[in-house]
């Protein structure tokens, strides 16, 4: 299941507090947010549509490896179609103009086909059921790597950095998963973070 049918089945922020550095790499990394986590280990955000309306995961945005604050420019203009689209994953406004400002103004695309990029990666990326039933549990690191794998032909555990945070009763929680592409394949990973040790809780809100 992709993560644009997790969203629409349960409902995906602001930029991660850590984000790959891939300049001039030509490497891409997607950055996937475990959202209930967040909302919960950052009260600045429960007012945001993902934490209001119980979005299970959301995209945070899509670094292209030109560096990261790379300008300032308009903010993104996409038609109502995509727009739509682009909701399913990145729901709030603040987020996209962020992704676009940060990760998109400085290099080749468009922010039609940035936000594209987007949305083919996270409709195609396969992520295990366990991420929509709202509950929580805590999962071993090398389980939680096979799965991924499994699901996701091409994917190494190379390709995936996951990044935790202290959550509630001092237990690392996964906020974000960090995707790493080389063109439309995954790729290696090149800045990883891996904050979560050996095993950490996935957090279903509740």
């Amino acid at each position: 299941m992709g993560i644009g049918a997790l969203v629409v089945l349960q409902g995906i922020a602001l930029m991660p507090a850590q984000a790959a550095s891939t300049a001039k790499t030509g490497q891409r990394v997607l950055m996937v947010e475990m959202t209930p986590a967040l909302c919960s280990i950052q009260p600045t955000r429960a007012r945001m549509r993902q934490c209001l309306e119980g979005y299970s995961l959301t995209v945070s945005g899509l670094d292209m490896g030109y560096g990261e604050r790379c300008g300032r420019g308009s903010d993104p203009r996409l038609t109502p179609l995509q727009l739509k689209v682009v909701n399913r994953v990145m729901p709030d406004t603040t987020v996209r103009s962020q992704a676009w400002q940060r990760y998109g103004v400085c290099g080749p695309l468009s922010a039609s086909s940035y936000f594209r990029q987007i949305t083919n990666y996270a409709g195609e990326l396969k992520l295990p059921s366990e991420l929509n039933t709202g509950n929580s549990y805590t999962v071993s690191k090398s389980r939680f790597i096979n799965q991924m794998t499994r699901l996701n032909e091409g994917m190494s555990s190379g390709s995936i950095d996951l990044i935790c945070q202290t959550g509630s009763r001092r237990q690392l929680t996964l906020t974000d998963i960090h995707v790493c592409y080389e063109g439309s394949s995954f790729g290696t990973c090149q800045n990883v973070i891996d904050s979560c040790g050996s095993k950490f809780v996935i957090s279903g809100g509740q």
